[in-house]
């Protein structure tokens, strides 16, 4: 559920649902696709949510991918942990959890005007044993797990103190971190500073493993400075400001209960909270959260002092890719840092090392072939381009080659003779491959022009995905009985470029780019023209799929006779390796189609970032030669079944939008200090 999905199709849908079934249906869901054969795969195709390398961060002996971790409450019965883990988080803090289940009718409040999720406390949570028991079911998580400690309502402070040093001892060999929740004895009567003291003492005294006061935004500074000394002389590894700000009940269904409020009204109150905290506790561990809804409100959030990020209920307002884009919103920030010198002295050797490390390996890419990968890269796309207009000529010409006439032992005339329409016929399947190899060409060609020569990973996964299916469909040749010496020929050139393109790793994970800060309206607009181009990508693959499967089976489709006028009995009665010559066509452009699907498709997944306005000429100029091969040569040989090319006239359309909703988005930056 990506945000081209889930801001356009999903979060409509949910959001007509209760919270609480909300949550349980989308969770539920991602959880089981995470536990199907390939699903996880699946998770990474569509999101390619893999944070940058760079933004691992280290805290004692833990290593977190980013700095950027998912809150407690999201999920407290684990049903999703194994996806969540793919979303590009650092860390996931479980919880809240105590020891027995926690079935409170507690009341849930989506407030979409505030941008806010109101609750009230204590939250429900099915109890330490059930989490157990999805800890021990999720071996896959690859992150470091945490988990917020509660205890049962109404405990006395030795009760608490037991209930959490319990939760602890079980815990442990699950969690790398532990957050004690100040608000979890409110309502009660409330404890000295004294009995925070002994309660926090002793719990420090329970594990080595890190554990950190989780403190509510919006409380009052003389409180807050004294908690946080608390804290300190208790030994605890540092504070987590989450939770949310207190809301007066609105009816009198919720006037018992203790609300909070998160989202965008508790964000003021969480940065100042992370100002007094860093001030006052300069080397402690810091978690910011609190209504992050967008990349800005993360970066405002690190440079107020935090450690790290949380997100909560960003998640359900801008959606599962929010910590992909808040990671790229660091690293970016970080590269503009390095590039004007702001930055530390060790990051400034990081940077050199690895300028020095690819300046080495290019260097060696040189002196292996003469040329680096991306050069090859830039033949294979303009050999696509060159060999599609030559079939294109041929096609347009004199339709069939020699060596087809000799195979068919029938020369064009005779063909003409079994049915007016039929060199119309092959000529339309030949253009349509023309036309498709075009396209191909130019994906190919940008590709390597502004990604492989930049070291972009994704853009090489693109090509050898591509490359490697429409390589591989001319196997489907052999099983007709003909051999296209021309396709052969083109295939031999073709392949060692592909090849030497792909001899090079490509280990940059994004471009040089300002970073993304706003859910604005232009990056809203370019989430339905990115879901278009994903239809047009899965459309063309299916397409491909289904014109392989017709030219190895069927050949023909019934509009197919009908503009033939006459039957594929008729035409096998007349030359039985007629059929033959035409499913090898067929096989062809599928596999060809195929191929370019593939790429429009990986491009549309993983290359929409703002400013990437190579990546929006590269689909407008692809599209151009295929819709043109496509479309046009069915009214220049006057197959013109408007059932036939309904299909084709859909896409066109979705193309066109597609294009206009995401061409601000794509090929416009983003304003310095935006």
């Amino acid at each position: 559920m990506p945000d081209w999905s889930y801001q356009t199709l999903f979060k409509p849908l949910l959001f007509l649902m209760p919270p609480e079934r909300a949550r349980s249906f989308t969770l539920t869901a991602i959880g089981t696709l995470a536990k199907l054969p390939g699903g996880p795969a699946m998770i990474e195709l569509m999101g390619h949510m893999q944070p940058p390398a760079e933004l691992a961060k280290s805290v004692g002996d833990l290593t977190f991918p980013t700095p950027v971790g998912l809150g407690a409450g999201l999920d407290p019965a684990g049903k999703a942990l194994d996806a969540l883990s793919r979303f590009g988080f650092g860390y996931i803090e479980l919880g809240p959890v105590t020891l027995e289940p926690l079935s409170y009718p507690g009341l849930t409040l989506r407030e979409t005007m505030d941008v806010s999720l109101t609750y009230s406390a204590p939250l429900e949570n099915p109890g330490v044993a059930a989490l157990e028991e999805c800890l021990r079911r999720s071996p896959a998580v690859a992150i470091p797990l945490g988990a917020r400690l509660g205890f049962r309502p109404g405990a006395a402070l030795g009760e608490a103190t037991a209930e959490r040093e319990q939760l602890i001892s079980r815990l442990q060999p699950y969690c790398s971190f532990f957050s004690l929740d100040y608000r979890a004895h409110q309502g009660e009567q409330p404890w000295s500073d004294a009995q925070w003291q002994e309660h926090l003492s002793r719990l420090r005294l329970t594990t080595k493993r890190p554990i950190l006061l989780v403190l509510p935004p919006g409380l009052a500074k003389e409180e807050w400075l004294s908690l946080l000394s608390i804290a300190r002389t208790a030994g605890l590894d540092g504070i987590m400001v989450a939770g949310g700000v207190k809301k007066a009940p609105t009816d009198a269904k919720a006037s018992q209960a203790l609300l909070y409020q998160t989202g965008k009204p508790s964000r003021e109150a969480a940065l100042q909270s992370v100002r007094w905290t860093r001030q006052s506790w300069p080397d402690c561990l810091l978690i910011g959260s609190g209504g992050i809804i967008e990349p800005a409100d993360a970066l405002a959030f690190l440079e107020a002092g935090a450690d790290f990020v949380q997100l909560h209920s960003g998640l359900v307002y801008a959606g599962p890719g929010l910590p992909k884009r808040v990671n790229e919103a660091i690293w970016q920030t970080r590269a503009a840092h390095q590039a004007v010198g702001t930055t530390g002295v060790d990051d400034c050797k990081k940077q050199a090392a690895a300028s020095v490390t690819a300046d080495s390996a290019a260097k060696q890419d040189r002196a292996a072939r003469g040329f680096p990968a991306w050069v090859w890269g830039l033949l294979l796309g303009i050999g696509m381009i060159v060999g599609g207009a030559l079939a294109w000529l041929v096609a347009v010409s004199t339709v069939i080659l020699p060596y087809d006439e000799r195979f068919l032992q029938m020369t064009a005339e005779q063909l003409a003779q079994i049915s007016p329409q039929l060199l119309s016929f092959m000529s339309h399947d030949r253009i349509c491959l023309a036309g498709t190899m075009i396209s191909i060409g130019i994906i190919y060609a940008q590709l390597s022009l502004h990604g492989l020569q930049s070291g972009i990973h994704w853009t090489r996964a693109v090509l050898l995905a591509s490359g490697a299916v429409g390589f591989s469909s001319f196997f489907l040749f052999i099983g007709y009985g003909y051999f296209d010496y021309l396709h052969a020929v083109l295939a031999l050139l073709l392949l060692p470029l592909f090849l030497l393109a792909l001899r090079t790793p490509a280990s940059r994970h994004l471009p040089a780019l300002p970073p993304e800060r706003h859910n604005d309206r232009v990056w809203k607009m370019a989430l339905w023209g990115q879901l278009l181009f994903v239809v047009i990508g899965f459309a063309l693959t299916g397409a491909g799929l289904v014109i392989s499967l017709i030219g190895i089976t069927g050949v023909f489709v019934p509009s197919d006779l009908v503009f033939l006028c006459v039957s594929a009995e008729m035409l096998h009665a007349f030359n039985e390796r007629l059929i033959p010559l035409i499913a090898h066509d067929r096989a062809g452009f599928g596999g060809a189609l195929v191929s370019d699907g593939l790429a429009v498709l990986l491009i549309s997944l993983w290359g929409f970032r703002r400013g990437e306005a190579w990546v929006w000429w590269t689909l407008l100029l692809a599209g151009i030669p295929g819709f043109a091969a496509g479309i046009g040569i069915h009214f220049a040989v006057g197959y013109v079944d408007f059932v036939h090319l309904l299909p084709a006239y859909i896409a066109v359309l979705l193309f066109l939008a597609g294009l206009v909703l995401a061409k601000p988005y794509l090929t416009e930056a983003t304003k310095k200090g935006d």
